[in-house]
């Protein structure tokens, strides 16, 4: 299992699971703290078959409205 603070485009935690792979080893999920939901990272991660969990999604975040979570 992977645990990472952030999750916005998904690169880092791609680049990650395919270390996991590579070393022959099975990666059963990851854990994140904070998932930026709307950038593309979390549907990207998920649609390559690896089961994510977030703490909290951010939905929006703007000078106007500050950030927004997912509830």
């Amino acid at each position: 299992m992977i645990i990472d603070d952030f999750l916005a485009n998904g690169c880092a935690l791609l680049g990650l699971s395919q270390l996991v792979k590579d070393s022959g080893a099975t990666l059963v999920g990851a854990g994140i703290i904070i998932e930026k939901g709307f950038q593309d990272g979390g549907e990207l991660i998920r649609k390559s078959g690896v089961r994510v969990e977030s703490l909290a999604i951010i939905d929006k975040m703007d000078e106007k409205t500050g950030v927004v979570f997912r509830n």
